[in-house]
């Protein structure tokens, strides 16, 4: 698997999307304040961590078993300006899961679909 980047113009199309995931990876109070429509809120140093113990020990925490339930699914991260969300999708597609990160984050998209 390998880690894919998609333009932040290009998000809108997986908004309705049956097969698509958003994660939102910023910190909580700007999930809250905006966020893509959609999108589910899994913060950055939580998921690190939830990666990092699954690679050291084998162990998968409950919430990271329920939002990645599915590795047939395609899991698309944003983070506010797109080093982190490539930083987690570069690791998530070593699990063996088909992940996007959005270049330039959220400050970079400027499409129909915020909820704020």
């Amino acid at each position: 698997m390998s880690c894919e980047m998609v333009s932040s113009r290009k998000i809108d199309y997986y908004v309705n999307d049956p097969y698509v995931t958003i994660i939102d990876i910023r910190d909580e109070d700007k999930f809250l304040c905006s966020r893509i429509k959609g999108a589910i809120h899994y913060e950055y140093n939580k998921l690190i961590s939830d990666i990092n113990n699954i690679f050291r020990y084998g162990k998968v925490s409950y919430e990271f078993r329920r939002v990645f339930s599915n590795k047939d699914r395609i899991y698309i991260f944003y983070c506010d300006k797109g080093s982190s969300s490539l930083i987690v999708c570069e690791k998530m597609s070593r699990l063996g899961y088909r992940c996007k990160t959005v270049v330039g984050g959220f400050e970079a998209y400027k499409g129909n679909c915020v909820i704020n």
